[in-house]
């Protein structure tokens, strides 16, 4: 472990832990926490600015069809239960066509540079990580709709949406990782997008000198760092509507084994389009009969 990894450690025992008083409300020692992670993990991320300060812009983009992608790296035949019900919802509610790529076909629609794929096949990114590298590039080369395989959607996206060039939530207060900045679960972007090439170049440096992430939510941090450090990033950033992504996760994890009820499940998805549930819960894989995660994996 090198010193900036070791000083990212010690900060976060510093300031997360050791002068976290104890008699603070828990809300309270959970921003700190988060606090001294983001601090820590944007210190360690300002190595790269250099790579991601002066990016030059793209030629005008080919033109090509917006699609909604997501990604399971086994082969959507082989997802769970409730991933088979986010894909089904996506093409319930998607006005584009839905591409979900896996292992296989991943080089059809991206090419990704060598180290990250042999950092990748030699287990040093994690599935989720890779996922991350996966969304930008797709999104930058391609133009669409990102949707984690865990998104669950009860509406069509909205055209105040859709009509943005660049699009991402924010993160909110309610759901772990609020220091993250952004959502990555879902975001918008039309083909070439500079935002999108800017966070695109800090994943490619930031993994070309890594081999491991130094925080969950690095891939999140990196475009904190793009649109802090590279003004014209900064500039398109500032027009993007900002939107909280808590909306977004106010049924799952609070009614996943009560009751179903349609008038309740109603009222939880009005404010968003999507749900973000997950695969690794009894719920998820062996819910409790009529309960919402039942009917859901049902719809």
């Amino acid at each position: 472990m090198n010193l900036r990894r070791i000083n990212v450690h010690l900060h976060i025992a510093l300031y997360g832990h050791i002068l976290n008083w104890l008699w603070l409300p828990d809300s309270e020692r959970r921003r700190r926490r988060g606090d001294a992670v983001r601090d820590a993990v944007l210190a360690y991320l300002q190595q790269y600015v250099p790579y991601i300060s002066d990016i030059p812009e793209d030629g005008p983009a080919g033109k090509e069809p917006e699609r909604m992608f997501s990604i399971w790296l086994q082969g959507e035949e082989n997802a769970p239960p409730i991933v088979k019900a986010c894909f089904r919802s996506m093409r319930r509610h998607s006005r584009q066509e839905l591409v979900v790529l896996d292992s296989s076909s991943m080089s059809d629609w991206i090419d990704l540079p060598g180290y990250i794929m042999d950092k990748w096949k030699a287990g040093k990114i994690r599935p989720a990580h890779f996922s991350d590298i996966c969304r930008t590039e797709l999104l930058y080369r391609h133009g669409g709709v990102w949707m984690d395989a865990t998104d669950f959607m009860t509406s069509p996206v909205p055209d105040s949406i859709m009509n943005q060039d660049f699009f991402i939530f924010m993160s909110g207060e309610s759901v772990f990782g609020a220091y993250a900045f952004v959502q990555n679960c879902f975001f918008r972007s039309r083909k070439g997008n500079y935002l999108l090439k800017a966070w695109n170049t800090a994943m490619q440096a930031y993994w070309k000198y890594e081999s491991s992430t130094v925080d969950y939510f690095v891939h999140q941090l990196l475009f904190r760092l793009a649109v802090e450090n590279n003004p014209r990033a900064a500039a398109l950033f500032a027009r993007m509507p900002r939107i909280s992504q808590d909306p977004t996760h106010v049924l799952w994890w609070d009614y996943r084994n009560r009751p179903f009820c349609q008038e309740e499940f109603s009222r939880l998805t009005a404010g968003s389009f999507f749900q973000k549930t997950e695969y690794k819960s009894a719920a998820a894989s062996s819910p409790v009969p009529g309960s919402f995660s039942d009917i859901m994996l049902r719809m």
